[in-house]
């Protein structure tokens, strides 16, 4: 079954093989009220800054897990690509990481003082 699958995956993209598997997900998370009042720019400042703040301590979190992975592809892959592709993410992060403290020095967020809800600890 799982030759299938890979088969399948590769016919159709892994990207489609992933949506058509994960449509429910897709559509909860891509049809949010949060992200619609993006899409329409009605969102309330309270909410945007819930969510940079909140987002903010997800991407810091997620720091040590791209450093496990970059640890264990540096030990484990054959392929040096793996690792560029790894510390390509990690700058990535940091240039993220660097942009919420930007945004949230203009909108008057102490970072330091954020309390992680109830979502993002049982995410992170």
């Amino acid at each position: 079954m799982q030759e299938i699958v890979k088969a399948e995956e590769k016919k159709i993209g892994m990207t489609e093989a992933w949506l058509r598997k994960h449509r429910p997900v897709y559509q909860a998370a891509t049809k949010h009220p949060f992200i619609r009042t993006i899409r329409d720019g009605t969102v309330q400042s309270h909410s945007f800054k819930t969510w940079l703040a909140q987002d903010y301590l997800f991407v810091r979190e997620f720091v040590p897990f791209v450093a496990s992975v970059l640890i264990k592809a540096c030990k484990e892959s054959d392929d040096n690509g793996d690792v560029e592709v790894i510390l390509g993410g990690m700058a990535s992060l940091k240039d993220e990481i660097s942009w919420f403290k930007r945004e949230a020095n203009k909108w008057g967020i102490s970072l330091s003082e954020v309390i992680p809800q109830n979502a993002n600890k049982n995410y992170c």
